[in-house]
């Protein structure tokens, strides 16, 4: 089993997420919310509409702005004071805050009632410093706060921040954060080393039990080692997993133990747990539909075992059944297919994230890929539906398409192939099977047998009927050959130099038809011979008064064998 990465590559290969996970500290400032408009029915006036002067609409108000310091929200600014906006204010006060900021250690943090334009509130103070302050105006309406509870928000959120100063700067108390964190992290890795060793055991475990599974073979094919790869990855992935909410907890305990960073581990650890809630509710939500999903794809799958046993039973290879063999094969697969297609159709829906933009562009991804490289595949296809179903060319019949001759040995949708006499194996789309003609002699020698015929121009100096009686004792001396239909012969053409005979003779055995032709065009040489009668065109200018032909005593010659060379 290949090995697991080590733990700091997991360490780092997690950090981006740890900082996509952890927020901005300050509270998310919503825009304002402008207010319904409302319409009042004007009265009547003997003034045009287009004539009276516009509405006054209303100034907007200036976005909220909060004060953050030492990564902790103080005061949420909502109103503009003495042409101040809010990010002004929020400005100003850091500004001041920075200035005291020693002085915030020791001195007492006070507020005193205030009143700007109108507008009361409460100024903070540390000793005689003015730090900012907050108005009236400034409250959430929608939260329903009180002015004095709001004070003393700020007031514990100052003395909060003042608290984790003074622990950070006790030598003491970093101290012992710092000592935490390195035990946190010892304990870490400790515990990804162990992870990384029970991950290797598991593993090799699992697939030492698939590799025991003797059922896992379907038809020569083994299916374990595949099996094995998916289970060994799915232990991987869950270990990855593990690793990394150990990783995740470790940054939020690190981050935890000093007060700088204490508030981001606060909102570290409530964006982990949100995501977690998030993804179980996502995953409690999904299972009514996963749940539909598998109960379409079982139902299904029962219907297309029916559909195969029913048409399995339909075709059989004796002829005997309501459908051919490769016919029934064909149907059995097109049935299937399109009852799964169906299926998924149907429980597509179901699925989560089914109605995505991840899931529509991979739909449109594949259907373009589809359409684009499906058209050749479709003619060919729909070649191989019109074989199938006119029964032309079935499995295992000796067949001729163009000049192409042999055994079908099997049909597919997308190509027939074909072993010839000389053992070659050829694979025809099945649009050429289509567009060419094809001669099917297995299905001649069921009826009357397989014809063979051979052309013999003979001059006219033989007799016809001498040359009839030799093509056909020729044909009756050939093995194969048919004794019904007995063997004929025609004159088919009376040229001006020969006469041109064709001897029509039928063998049961389609795949022994060359064979047969062979030994044929032998015998038939020997009659010819045997008669004195020269099988020669007479294209030539001078005649000899011999016939030319091979007498019978040289029919079998001895058979020349080179001599060895003489050693020198």
């Amino acid at each position: 089993m290949k090995k697991i990465r080590r733990p700091a590559g997991l360490l780092l290969g997690v950090l981006s997420l740890c900082f996509a996970l952890a927020p901005n500290v300050s509270p998310a400032q919503d825009p304002p919310v402008a207010p319904p408009e409302v319409v009042l029915d004007q009265p009547a006036t003997g003034v045009p509409e287009a004539a009276q002067p516009p509405a006054e609409e209303p100034a907007a108000r200036p976005a909220e702005a909060t004060l953050v310091w030492w990564n902790r929200p103080v005061v949420v600014f909502r109103s503009q004071t003495a042409q101040l906006g809010p990010d002004a204010r929020v400005a100003d006060a850091l500004e001041r805050i920075e200035g005291v900021s020693d002085d915030l250690l020791g001195a007492e943090i006070t507020t005193e009632p205030a009143e700007i334009e109108g507008d009361t509130g409460h100024r903070f103070l540390v000793g005689d410093a003015y730090l900012f302050t907050l108005l009236e105006s400034d409250l959430d309406e929608l939260a329903g706060q009180t002015l004095d509870e709001a004070r003393q928000g700020v007031l514990a959120a100052l003395g909060e921040i003042r608290q984790a100063r003074l622990e950070q700067r006790s030598a003491g108390a970093i101290a012992k954060s710092a000592t935490t964190a390195l035990v946190a992290t010892a304990i870490l890795v400790a515990a990804l080393v162990v992870l990384r060793f029970l991950t290797r055991k598991i593993a090799g475990f699992v697939l030492v039990r698939i590799s025991h599974w003797k059922r896992l073979k379907f038809s020569g094919a083994d299916l374990r080692p595949h099996l094995g790869t998916v289970a060994e990855g799915l232990v991987k992935a869950a270990a990855f997993l593990c690793g990394l909410y150990l990783f995740c907890y470790w940054v939020a305990f690190v981050l935890h133990q000093f007060p700088l960073t204490e508030p981001y581990g606060a909102a570290f650890t409530g964006r982990l747990k949100e995501f977690g809630m998030n993804l179980l509710r996502g995953a409690m939500a999904s299972i009514p539909g996963l749940l539909t999903a598998a109960l379409i794809l079982l139902i299904a799958r029962w219907l297309a075992r029916i559909v195969d046993r029913v048409i399995r039973g339909m075709g059989r290879s004796d002829d005997t059944g309501m459908l051919a063999a490769d016919t029934a094969k064909a149907t059995r697969r097109i049935a299937v297919v399109a009852i799964w297609m169906f299926a998924v159709v149907l429980a597509y829906p179901y699925l989560p994230g089914s109605g995505s933009e991840a899931f529509k562009g991979i739909s449109v991804l594949l259907g373009l890929m589809v359409s684009l490289g499906s058209t050749g595949m479709i003619n060919q296809v729909m070649s191989g539906f019109v074989l199938l179903y006119s029964g032309s060319v079935r499995t295992g019949e000796y067949v001729k398409v163009g000049e192409i001759e042999g055994t079908v040995t099997e049909m597919g949708m997308l190509a027939v192939k074909v072993l010839t006499p000389q053992k070659e194996y050829l694979t025809i789309p099945n649009a050429v099977m289509i567009s060419n003609p094809s001669t099917n002699f297995s299905r001649l020698a069921e009826d009357t047998g397989v014809p063979i015929s051979v052309p013999v121009t003979i001059g006219y100096d033989a007799p016809w009927r001498q040359v009839h009686q030799i093509l056909i004792d020729a044909a009756k001396a050939t093995g194969g050959v048919s004794e019904s239909p007995e063997p004929r012969v025609i004159q088919k053409a009376l040229s001006d130099w020969y006469a041109e005979y064709v001897l029509t003779c039928y063998t049961e055995h389609a795949e022994k038809k060359n064979a047969v032709l062979s030994e044929l065009n032998g015998q038939i040489q020997d009659g010819f011979n045997d008669a004195g009668i020269q099988i020669m065109s007479p294209h030539y200018y001078d005649d000899k008064p011999e016939p030319m032909v091979i007498p019978r005593d040289r029919w079998f010659p001895p058979l020349a064998s080179p001599q060895a060379p003489k050693a020198e």
